[in-house]
Order: C-alpha cells, then structure tokens, then sequence
C-alpha cells in the first residue's frame, strides 16, 4: 500500500467513527439553544474551556508524549507504565489543592464535577493516544461514536426530563467520557501494559522533554480559540458569549474533519518518517487545502438558512459571526498541518514561538475590537491570529517554496475572504453573488487539480 492509499485509509477508518460522533455532538447543539438560555449556555461553555485548559497543565501533556514514544516502537509497557505515574500523580496533587481552587468564584458551585471532568478526560486522552499509537484505529473510532450516543441519552436525561440546566450539561459530559475511557481501557487491553515495575525515570525524562514544550503551546493554541470567549464575557456579557459560543458551532464542522485528517496525518508522518522536504507532503497539502476551501465554500452559500434552521430563535442572528470564524479554522487547520512536522522530528519548542506571537496578536485585538464593534470582532481578531501562527510557521518549516499551484491557492484564499466579508455585513446575502463567488473558487481548484494529475503523469513517465 503506497503512502497516499495508506493516509487516505487511516483517514476513512478514523473519520468513519469521528464523523457520525463529531455530526451528532453538533446536532447537539440546537437542543442546547431549547435547553439552556444564552447566558446558561455561555456560563456552561465557559466551564469545559476551563477544564480543556487546565488539562494540559495538569497531565503535562503526556499523553502526546505516550503516542510519540511508542510510534518510536520503544517498550509499550514502558511508555504507558510511565505516562500513568504522571496522572496518578497529578489526581494527589489535584486534591490537595482542592481548598485553593474552591476560593475562585466561577468554580465553587461546580468544583467536584469539573475536576471529575478534569481527571477522567486526562485519563480518556491517555487511552485514546495509546489505543492510536497501537494502530487499533477501528477500536479508537468506534469509541468516539459511543460517547457521542452517550452523551446524547444523557443530556436527553439530565436537561429535557432532568430540567438540571448547567448542572445536567455537566453530568451528561462527565458519563460519557467516562464511558469511552472504560471502553477504551479494556477494549484496547491496556491493563497489560499496566505495570509499576516499568516506570521508567530515563524514559519519563525523555517524554517530558519532548511533551513538556507542548504545555505552553496547547494553552496558546487554546489562548487563540477561546480567550475571546472571556474577552466577551468581560466587556458584554455571559449572553454574548452564549451566542459567539452557537456561531463557533457551524465552523466546528471544519474542525472535526481537520481533527480526523489529524490524527491520520501525524501517524503516517511520524510512522513513516515523512519529511517537510518531501514532495509527498506538499501533494497532501494540495488535497487537503482543496477540500478544506471547497467544504468551506458550501457552508458560506448555506449558512444563513442553516442557523435559522437549526438554532431556536434567540440565536437565529448568529450567523452573522460566522464567516470570519471560518477563515479562522481553515489558518488554524493549515498550522496544525504543519505542527505534523515538528512532532515528526521532536522539536517541539519550535512551536511555542509561533504560537505566542499569534496568541498575543489575537488578544491585543480582542481586546481593541470586541469594545468597538462587539462579537463580530472576536472572530476577526481570531482569524488574524491564526493568519499570523500559520505564516510563521511556513516561514520556519520553509514550506513556502514547495507548495503546488502557489497562484491557485492563495487567489482561493483571498476569494474566501472577500466572500466573507461581503456575508459578515450584509443583512441578507445576495445568492446570486454568492454562487458567483463559488464559481471563481471551483476554478482555481480546477487548476490546481489539473497541475496534480500533470506532475502525476510526469513522475509516473520519470519511472
């Protein structure tokens, strides 16, 4: 199996699970807005971004640490042995703080279930990461599509019959992590690789040194997605956020297949040592900035009618927000692509850098923007974030000189931009000018699918 076979069929296996969990998660979402008022919704969002940020600090990112020590084929005893003795650690550490952290305001009403939440979903990703690493990638699908079905008889439970609001959001979040952490445990026969006797101290240096750099920037990367969330909550309210949160939902959908192609890229990357030089890289580049432009060009042409479709009322305006927030994900998914490389070759520190100057450029414009032109400005100060993140990580990496069809790429880029401007401040878009707008972009995808298959030919004529 070629290598471009072998990446499209980790992709299938993992997408196969993720896309049916990921769609129903989103689905999830319109029996939210019934549910849970925009400033209950926006309080409960603001609680799970709290969590995701405090998890990497707490595992000290080890679970990427087990998924790159054991793709190096090292003793899988040794690594999982070892990435346990973190968490075991960090649950003492995480109660004794527990008088300190009932004293912030926002947590004390919800301490004991965020940090159940906290700890299951560190002990969730170690599995995950794990299960992967071993290649029991059908297992590993299959478990995401459990907790979603979980996590929708639960919210079912806890929200519509419950009438538990924050509380039952909370509940239902905590069992099904809970339940595809169980799932993965045994399923995945990882009490085998269980054992005190194999924790390793060389080892544990090693991994943290490799895993220790990618603290500062997940909370960067997590900086970027969501402090505009606080930023908004600061200057307009739980409400405001409420709604930001529903509009992030839309390009969430962007999200879960850059999430999927992810994972499949970064075990063929690292598994088969693909350098950022080889030309197999730039190929994959090309396909997946080409589905990621044409994904994002159906959603700006429907996005007015699926927010009023989905969402009940009081979020029907939403959509407005959307289309810089899907510029956002695509910069973001770009960065994430390349970030691929950096795993590959373990020089993880290299990220923080990028990862700062982008996360300082988006809070410095959250901060100059949400006062002056409210919601809208947070997606804008996110997009340019990740504008910033992404080309210095081109620069570094040198992946500027090695794209395909650079022309084509970069005019459906800004033909993606213009069109979300153009949908951000209208008060109801012309869909003529949009198709028109599809059309250009179809075009320069033509192009670039055109130079593929002739560089295509020409190497298969080389052999």
């Amino acid at each position: 199996m070629n290598r471009l076979k072998k990446l499209g069929w980790n992709t299938f296996i993992i997408g196969l699970g993720s896309m049916g969990s990921k769609f129903m998660i989103f689905l999830l979402v319109p029996f939210y807005t019934f549910y849970l008022s925009p400033a209950e919704y926006g309080k409960a969002d603001i609680l799970m971004m709290t969590i995701s940020i405090l998890l990497p600090i707490v595992t000290l990112s080890i679970a990427d640490g087990v998924f790159r020590y054991t793709m190096d084929k090292v003793n899988p005893k040794q690594v999982f042995s070892t990435g346990c003795a973190i968490l075991i650690l960090m649950t003492g550490i995480l109660i004794l703080l527990a008088p300190i952290l009932l004293q912030i305001p926002m947590l004390q009403n919800y301490y004991l279930l965020c940090s159940a939440i906290l700890l299951v979903q560190a002990w969730n990703a170690l599995f995950q990461q794990q299960t992967r690493a071993n290649g029991k990638l059908i297992l590993y699908s299959v478990s995401g599509l459990l907790m979603a079905v979980v996590l929708f008889v639960a919210n079912l439970i806890f929200l519509k019959y419950g009438n538990m609001g924050i509380d039952g959001f909370l509940y239902a979040n905590l069992v099904a992590f809970s339940c595809q952490a169980i799932v993965l445990f045994f399923g995945s026969k990882l009490y085998r690789l269980f054992s005190f006797r194999e924790m390793n101290k060389a080892l544990l240096k090693k991994m943290l040194l490799y895993s220790l750099p990618l603290i500062p920037n997940a909370i960067l990367w997590w900086v970027m997605q969501v402090s505009d969330r606080y930023i908004l909550t600061l200057f307009l309210g739980v409400a405001a956020n409420g709604l930001y949160t529903v509009a992030a939902k839309i390009p969430s959908l962007l999200s879960m297949i850059n999430t999927i192609f992810f994972q499949a890229w970064s075990i063929s990357a690292i598994g088969d040592g693909i350098k950022k030089n080889d030309t197999f890289f730039a190929q994959v580049f090309s396909i997946f900035s080409c589905l990621f432009f044409i994904v994002t060009e159906a959603i700006l042409l429907i996005v007015q009618p699926l927010a009023e479709t989905l969402f009940s009322a009081a979020y029907q305006d939403v959509w407005q927000y959307v289309p810089f927030l899907l510029i956002a994900v695509i910069l973001s998914s770009f960065s994430s692509f390349l970030e691929v490389s950096y795993m590959a070759e373990k020089k993880t520190k290299q990220l923080v850098i990028t990862t700062l100057k982008g996360g300082v450029v988006n809070i410095a414009l959250s901060f100059l923007l949400i006062p002056f032109i409210g919601i809208i400005g947070a997606s804008i100060a996110t997009l340019i974030g990740f504008l910033i993140t992404w080309l210095l990580r081109m620069k570094q990496t040198r992946f500027f000189h090695q794209m395909q069809a650079k022309m084509s790429f970069w005019c459906s880029l800004v033909i993606l931009l213009v069109q979300s401007v153009y949908v951000s401040f209208s008060d109801v878009p012309n869909m003529v000018i949009q198709i028109g707008f599809a059309l250009m972009l179809i075009t320069c995808q033509l192009f670039l699918a055109k130079k593929m298959m002739r560089a295509k030919n020409a190497r298969r004529l080389a052999k």
